[in-house]
């Protein structure tokens, strides 16, 4: 009789904290795994923009007669030096899955004239390819005199609990050619 008596009388609540743990549990999971997610996502893009500004300004410096004394020998080298700079490389002759880099130079105070550019694109299987084509790169910034143009990008996945996502990250950079060869 006296345990009945010191017994609390039953509210109904007992388990109503387990129950919005139950639920609230997963919203904060999900919240985690994507607050992770989209810092990989932005570290992706940091990278590449800081591999794009600095090859950008490295072929600003790059005198052609320094790159083998060709445009294609220039190019090579700037592309080489992009995706080595935006860690896109994964040996010699492979690069991140999707990966694209386009470098151009303008330059009509040179000998020879220099307008050509290259854009370096990776397959499925992480190949590099290389096309070189007349004039600065497509859709990017131009300027009036000698200037280079590098433009990076890269796909991401932006794992989500609810979805995958990839999306592609990139950036571009414009610098004055200041290494004109006169020889």
């Amino acid at each position: 009789m006296l345990s009945r008596a010191i017994r609390r009388p039953r509210s109904g609540d007992e388990g109503a904290s387990a129950v919005e743990f139950a639920l609230l549990f997963p919203l904060f999971i999900m919240l985690a795994i994507g607050t992770i997610s989209a810092g990989f996502a932005f570290h992706t893009w940091l990278t590449v923009t800081h591999g794009a500004q600095e090859t950008s300004r490295f072929a600003a410096t790059l005198s052609v007669d320094a790159a083998g004394g060709t445009a294609t020998g220039w190019l090579n080298s700037v592309v080489d030096r992009a995706m080595s700079a935006s860690d896109l490389m994964t040996d010699a002759t492979h690069a991140q899955p999707g990966s694209r880099v386009c470098v151009s130079v303008v330059s009509s105070m040179n000998i020879p004239v220099l307008n050509s550019h290259v854009i370096a694109t990776a397959d499925a299987s992480g190949v590099v390819s290389r096309n070189y084509f007349s004039g600065p790169c497509p859709g990017l910034a131009t300027m009036s005199g000698d200037y280079v143009q590098v433009q990076v990008s890269q796909p991401t996945n932006f794992n989500y609990v609810v979805a995958a996502n990839s999306i592609t990250v990139g950036k571009a950079s414009v610098n004055r050619y200041e290494a004109v060869s006169l020889s």
